[in-house]
């Protein structure tokens, strides 16, 4: 039924009024007027029932519109708001207050709507809505955040003109906070999906692409943009593809065709694709490159022949086992080893009586191998079970069981460990040999002692707790410090092994020698500390220093002089590294003797050779060449420079209070080798010493 304006209601009875008139007059009535105002009576009664049903109507439909957008409302959670000019006030409905974050819905201020808008963003709306919408005329949609950034609104507003002017702005306030996260989480698939993406339009032409789109064909971005996807494709599978397309316009998806792709380069790669027919009309593409996938099935078949081939050949015993625990197949190890078949075991069970006929231990085993196998079970950690096996002609062998499961079925591996145990076994009887004879220290990086062998321990007369934590070099006596810890250190932080004698200290103060080697231990590559291997050499040792010193004085004999000459000698002649020789004897030692005795004389001698020895480099030889006579051997030393300190041991023997006598001096010279020898270098030096005392005692001469 057709809306009627109340003006056209009213028309309509005047026309009703004048109808009837006419009809009055052409009838000849001789009473118009009185029909006439009966006619305007019904005219004007027939308006107002015609206004009465006019305004039912219009209720009717206000209240179906009403219902109409408020359930448009509570379902699409779109607000509606509208502004007129004649109050300046803006009305909201219930969800558009919702949103702005207003308490209730009605009339409000154009003032307090904005200030629901976010700071930042409020000047920019305020000037769209006043003067784009409200002034100008025009409609408008902008986003904007609500004050604290809780939510994002999309406004849209749309004027009503009284004349030229807007007269009302009516419009629609929308919540798309979680729209546009959707969009923006569909764009991230999109952008970091690991197969490849493109958008297409309906004549296969690249829109937009993602990364690994753009790898997966080895082109960037825009040598694919705006480019068919057909020049992407094997010209022998073109044709396929644009079947497919059009099937796609048809039916809206095709999915999972596989076609040959060309990279740049011209590299053939086999792909899989999948279309989309999209609400835009666009066309998504997903590409996937199977190439690898069909390389790792074969690889896959490769590897499940490889695996039979394996359990048939290798050299560990294996069973694969049912679910039941019963054995299925068996590999030919496990027959060489064992000497069970398949028909032997048969039966479930029947193994474990078989492998192991002592009830007691087969027993306990079979517990510890429930236990084991439900852990790998469970892909927890744990111990391999160690067990003696009983093989079929009774022979025994020490076996470690693994346990792993493929697919429903179990494998057990059996190690077969017995060579290793016995070996181990003679092992620990030769480490015990080492450890009782063989003196091992074993150093970490920086030589702090980690482990000593029982050897050592009693040999230091220490206990191993007491030497752990302790530097090596802490057992070294104060002479071999400073004899080899230099060299030591120098050869095994290169990565070279030492060997030397070493002179060590007892808990108790006792000497003891040996003769050590000293390398470096590593591991994948890196050196991670040293071993110390030793021998004691003490008695060798005692019999060597013996054989070389002077049993009075306790400085080098003649022996040992002799043998220094004759070494740097050859030194001399090698390298030409000069060296000199001072000879001195105490002036009138005889009267020492005479006066005081031979003992005095013995303890003059001694305190004489104790004297020189501190005063002299260690570098330098000195020892008694016989009787009153003595001998330094200045290594690496000119004439001048051994006259100089001939006269410094001078000065010192003079100055010096010898026990019993008190004050003696001594007579020197000095003399330098040449090529003429050692013989003729003592006879020279002997030479400056008779002339050191024709010329009055207690000089140096050369």
């Amino acid at each position: 039924m057709k809306k009627y304006s109340f003006s056209m209601l009213t028309l309509i009875a005047v026309i009703i009024i004048f109808a009837g008139v006419i009809v009055m007059s052409l009838s000849g009535d001789t009473q118009p007027r009185a029909h006439i105002k009966h006619l305007a009576l019904y005219g004007l009664l027939l308006t107002a029932v015609f206004i009465v049903i006019f305004k039912y109507r219009l209720e009717k439909e206000n209240q179906k519109h009403v219902s109409i957008v408020s359930l448009a409302e509570s379902i699409g959670r779109i607000g509606s708001f509208e502004w007129s000019r004649g109050d300046g006030m803006l009305f909201l409905s219930d969800v558009a207050a919702e949103h702005m974050g207003l308490e209730k819905a009605g009339k409000t201020g154009l003032d307090a709507f904005l200030k629901k808008v976010d700071p930042e963003e409020r000047d920019s709306v305020s000037a769209w809505l006043l003067q784009n919408c409200i002034e100008k005329g025009e409609k408008i949609r902008i986003y904007f955040e609500t004050d604290g950034k809780e939510k994002l609104i999309r406004f849209t507003a749309v004027p009503s003109f009284e004349g030229s002017a807007v007269d009302r702005v009516r419009g629609i306030i929308e919540d798309v906070t979680e729209n546009i996260k959707a969009k923006r989480e569909r764009e991230m698939i999109f952008r970091q999906s690991r197969d490849g993406i493109a958008i297409l339009d309906v004549e296969g032409t690249i829109k937009d692409m993602n990364v690994a789109f753009e790898n997966l064909t080895g082109r960037n971005r825009s040598e694919l943009s705006d480019r068919n996807l057909t020049g992407l494709i094997h010209s022998e599978d073109r044709e396929k593809a644009e079947d497919m397309l059009q099937v796609l316009l048809t039916t809206g998806y095709y999915d999972r065709f596989e076609l040959r792709l060309i990279k740049k380069g011209g590299q053939e790669i086999n792909v899989q694709m999948n279309l989309i027919l999209l609400p835009n009309g666009s066309i998504m593409l997903t590409v996937r490159d199977v190439s690898a996938i069909t390389e790792y099935q074969q690889k896959l078949a490769r590897s499940e022949k490889y695996l039979r081939q394996l359990f048939e050949v290798s050299p560990i015993p294996l069973s694969l086992n049912s679910r039941t625990g019963r054995p299925v197949a068996l590999n030919k190890k496990f027959l060489e080893t064992f000497g069970y078949n398949l028909e032997d075991l048969a039966h479930k069970g029947v193994w474990w009586t078989l492998a192991f006929p002592n009830e007691q231990y087969r027993v306990i085993t079979r517990e510890r191998w429930k236990k084991y196998a439900r852990s790998v079970l469970n892909g927890e950690q744990a111990t391999p079970v160690q067990a003696t096996v009983t093989c079929k002609d009774g022979s025994k062998r020490e076996i470690v069981f693994l346990y792993s499961v493929f697919d429903d079925m179990g494998v057990v591996a059996f190690s077969d460990i017995t060579e290793r145990v016995e070996a181990e076994d003679r092992l620990q009887e030769y480490i015990a040999i080492v450890d009782d004879n063989v003196l091992v220290v074993r150093m970490d990086i920086n030589l702090v002692i980690q482990s000593v062998s029982r050897a050592f321990c009693r040999i230091s007369e220490y206990e191993e707790g007491e030497l752990l934590g302790r530097t090596a070099f802490e057992l070294f006596h104060d002479d071999s410090l400073s004899e080899v810890r230099s060299g030591l250190l120098e050869n095994i932080y290169a990565g070279k092994v030492w060997k030397g004698e070493i002179k060590r200290v007892t808990k108790y103060g006792d000497i003891f020698w040996t003769q050590s080697m000293l390398h470096p231990v590593f591991k994948n590559g890196i050196k991670t500390g040293f071993v110390s291997i030793s021998a004691d050499i003490t008695d060798k040792k005692r019999i060597e220093i013996i054989s070389v010193t002077d049993k009075l004085t306790g400085i080098f004999n003649r022996m040992k002089l002799d043998e220094v000459l004759l070494t740097e000698f050859a030194r001399f002649r090698r390298f030409g590294q000069p060296y000199s020789l001072i000879v001195f004897d105490i002036d009138f030692f005889k009267r020492v003797n005479d006066t005081y005795g031979h003992l005095a004389g013995d303890e003059v001698l001694k305190a004489l050779a104790k004297l020189i020895k501190s005063s002299i480099r260690e570098a330098d030889v000195f020892g008694r060449w016989g009787g009153e006579e003595f001998l330094v051997i200045c290594c690496g030393t000119e004439l001048d420079g051994a006259f100089n300190l001939a006269s410094k041991l001078r000065r010192k023997v003079e100055l010096f209070e010898f026990p019993e006598v008190d004050k003696l001096t001594c007579s020197f010279g000095v003399a330098q080798i040449d090529e003429a020898g050692t013989d003729n270098m003592v006879k020279r030096a002997d030479d400056a010493l008779y002339r050191a005392k024709q010329s009055g005692r207690n000089r140096v001469e050369k």
